[in-house]
């Protein structure tokens, strides 16, 4: 997959690499007359093989002319390249003053314009951040820590621009060809940046679900994320509120349970659905705000989906 650069990264990429400091357009003629140097002997000497017979050229000449070659070409494979490596730093600073930007915030714009074409997640990202435009922030955020992209390239190609269902496709080709834990990941991912400021909407789940079924997860993969998330949810189909949940079986009294959601004895369905999100939106581990507390949001969300289970299943 191929993603098009703005105009101003293009202008920003070249720029740069058409930028030469005084020592590089130097080192750059001795580069192109050392290698003009090595081809000459390079060609003395084939003929003088061809036709060593008919001439008599003194040692000390073709001595003279192998150390030339010899350092030519040692010149050409390891100290100017080696010098290169200090030249850049210096090229590096010089841009950056000239831009009124830091040598940081050029390394990683730069270094992300120079691999967009690798990312092929992006149109994925695009596609779900999307459909929760009121976390904007947040998920600029957290795509900053998973990926280390500037803020602009993330705003310019992650949330604002436009892709095409081709280049989704392409990308669900993509993330079909990884393994397994590539693809845990960044289903994971995913959620974290749906769930953002109100949970999952039904939009939102089903395009999920579709995916997880188009990249090929098994039944065990997608029930995990299902068990994972489903507290989080705003809303679900009819078939679903009807489904049945006669699996689950409880102990203890109703009462522990409710008191658990924080609701009395004689809450509604309703009710007990709604207390149910607002408590997992407040302490699901998966929440960036509960970044300093897994582990006890872990217990808690153990704690509350229990209780949902049980009183999901008293009727």
């Amino acid at each position: 997959m191929k993603v098009e650069l703005l105009e101003k990264d293009k202008e920003f990429l070249k720029e740069y690499e058409e930028t030469e400091t005084p020592i590089e357009k130097i080192l750059s003629y001795i580069t192109e007359f050392s290698f003009i140097i090595l081809i000459l002997i390079l060609i003395f000497f084939i003929i003088l093989a061809l036709l060593e017979s008919e001439f008599c050229i003194d040692q000390k000449i073709i001595n003279i002319l192998a150390d030339i070659f010899a350092i030519c070409v040692f010149n050409q494979f390891f100290s100017f390249p080696l010098l290169a490596l200090f030249i850049i730093p210096i090229k590096t600073r010089n841009f950056c003053k000239t831009h009124s930007i830091s040598e940081q915030e050029f390394k990683s714009r730069y270094n992300t314009l120079k691999n967009l074409n690798t990312m092929f997640y992006i149109p994925l990202l695009q596609r779900f951040c999307r459909l929760n435009p009121d976390a904007k922030s947040t998920q600029i955020e957290l795509i900053k820590k998973w990926y280390n992209i500037d803020d602009n390239i993330i705003s310019n190609y992650v949330i604002d621009k436009e892709y095409s269902e081709e280049e989704n496709d392409n990308a669900v080709n993509q993330l079909k060809t990884k393994d397994i834990d590539e693809k845990r990941t960044f289903i994971n991912r995913l959620f974290q940046l749906v769930i953002l400021e109100d949970g999952i909407h039904n939009d939102e789940w089903n395009l999920l679900m579709q995916l997880m079924a188009q990249i090929q997860f098994n039944k065990h993969y997608i029930n995990y994320f299902k068990k994972r998330y489903e507290s989080l949810r705003t809303e679900f189909d009819e078939y679903e509120k009807r489904s049945d949940s006669s699996e689950y079986k409880y102990v203890y009294s109703l009462k522990e349970y409710y008191a658990t959601l924080g609701l009395e004895e004689n809450a509604t369905d309703e009710e007990v659905r709604r207390a149910y999100h607002e408590l997992a939106l407040q302490h699901h581990p998966d929440l960036p705000k509960n970044a300093s507390r897994i582990e006890e949001c872990e217990k808690m969300m153990m704690k509350i989906n229990e209780a949902y289970e049980k009183l999901r299943s008293k009727s």
